[in-house]
């Protein structure tokens, strides 16, 4: 979910007895080349989203803009509209090409990053940062119905594991590389073309980045081909599984009508919590370059060290904490861990209150990625568990499309807030903390409250 996101030891629920041809089963080599492909275009995605928050400073004093502007355009301007866009190519890779589909938001999104490099004012600024999040939207349901396809369940949740942790992995990777890149191609000024030589730093960046779109689409498009249903098809005596259009089949509306309560608790429950906890990722840095004087270089490097050594951290943390609850807990396991770690982090959110230097701020960065990466890891097997596969890319999609007012309230409360309190000296800081702390609180009671419908669509899915 907005701003939304399994090891082997998090099995998933009928692991425990498959049939013995489907623990036998392996995946191909290109289904492991296709899962490679797809960790290159999310680091992608995740360096063209990344680099503005790194740039934010330099790119406020050239087109002079506010804290309120800055929130809607991570907000309404990346978030609300990757959420619009995420339920019709959710559509569209349920019914066409996954790699066409893909390949295309690839294209989308790398254009809209060199339009960036382009903007004279906040209007244009803000239609780039639309076309972003148009373009990122499809990432997440395609590679969640693209993965399961790829791999039988005895490998699923490895390959699930190895993209999660290389996703996240690729977040940091993106923050160090950010900072690398601004100080490179200011480098490379002097060999540039006389026209750009005098363009700001950030534009050249964007533009940069923007280039690096064109080998990874053709990498997408290079992807094979693979069935719907994947390997799983093959599994003698077992149902071919349902198109899209098949006779029978269940529906979209019927299985959310089925098992609207969990729904809409994952929805509720995660979207507060992320109210707070996506303003972190965006306003943390910010906060600490403003009062700090930290550089787009150096701000690259304490994020990517921070978010690297918390992922570390958080992915152990996940898969120990899942091998003690869940032989306890059973299906109500990821969840009851999701809420636990999310809450953990809206608690020590509070800590920005009492920071003194940048690295204080960077080591709290690290300190909050290590709950948040030990829940996040826990909630792909359950998304793609949760649908039968010709419904999956749609329901992820609906799931993070009804996320849209959580993702768009967090940054834009934060930057509000902020300009009302600019008479205090911490008021930015303050602002986050409260975002944070209240959504945090109330996403975890929600989340609580959501366990026994979780745990019934889950048995129901997995009765065995």
């Amino acid at each position: 979910m907005s701003g939304l996101p399994p090891f082997a030891a998090p099995m998933p629920l009928d692991a425990a007895a498959p049939a013995a041809l489907e623990t036998t089963r392996k995946a191909p080599t290109s289904a492991w080349y296709a899962l490679v492909v797809l960790i290159i275009a999310t680091v992608l995605g995740s360096i063209d989203k990344v680099i503005l928050t790194l740039l934010t400073e330099p790119i406020r004093q050239t087109l002079s803009l506010s804290d309120t502007q800055l929130g809607l355009l991570q907000g309404a301007g990346i978030v609300l509209f990757t959420g619009i866009a995420t339920l019709p190519l959710g559509w569209l890779s349920d019914r066409y090409d996954r790699r066409v589909v893909l390949a295309a938001c690839v294209v989308l999104w790398s254009a809209a990053t060199a339009m960036r490099g382009t903007a004279m004012d906040y209007g244009v600024l803000f239609v780039a940062s639309v076309g972003l999040g148009v373009g990122e939207a499809g990432l997440t349901p395609i590679t969640n119905s693209m993965i399961p396809d790829l791999f039988p369940r005895a490998q699923r949740v490895l390959a699930n594991a190895v993209f999660a942790l290389s996703a996240i992995f690729g977040s940091a990777l993106g923050a160090l590389l950010g900072g690398t890149i601004v100080h490179l191609t200011d480098d490379l000024r002097p060999w540039l073309p006389v026209a750009m030589q005098q363009l700001e730093a950030w534009r050249l960046t964007f533009f940069v980045l923007a280039s690096a779109g064109i080998p990874v689409t053709l990498l997408v498009l290079s992807i094979r081909r693979t069935p719907r249903g994947g390997v799983q098809e093959a599994k003698p005596g077992a149902p071919a599984a349902a198109s899209a259009d098949a006779p029978g089949a269940t529906t979209l509306h019927e299985h959310l009508r089925r098992h609207w309560r969990t729904f809409a608790g994952l929805v509720v429950g995660v979207g507060l919590t992320s109210v707070g906890l996506s303003s972190l990722g965006t306003w943390l840095p910010i906060v600490t370059a403003r009062t700090y004087g930290v550089t787009p270089v150096q701000m690259g490097q304490g994020m990517g060290l921070a978010f690297l050594c918390g992922t570390v951290a958080g992915g152990l943390l996940g898969v120990l904490s899942m091998r003690y609850v869940q032989p306890r807990m059973g299906p109500a396991a990821a969840l009851r861990l999701i809420m636990l770690g999310n809450l953990s982090a809206a608690l020590m959110s509070t800590l920005l209150l009492f920071t003194s230097s940048a690295n204080h701020n960077f080591a709290l960065l690290g300190l909050l990625v290590v709950p948040l990466i030990g829940s996040a890891v826990l909630l792909p097997n359950v998304l793609q568990d949760a649908a039968p596969p010709h419904l999956r890319s749609r329901t992820i999609a609906l799931l993070t499309m009804a996320s849209l007012p959580f993702g768009v309230v967090g940054p834009l409360m934060v930057g509000m807030l902020s300009d009302a309190l600019k008479s205090m000296p911490n008021g930015l800081a303050v602002s986050i903390v409260a975002t944070t702390l209240v959504g945090g609180s109330l996403g975890a009671m929600v989340l609580r409250a959501t366990e026994g419908p979780f745990v019934r669509l889950m048995r129901e899915a997995k009765p065995n």
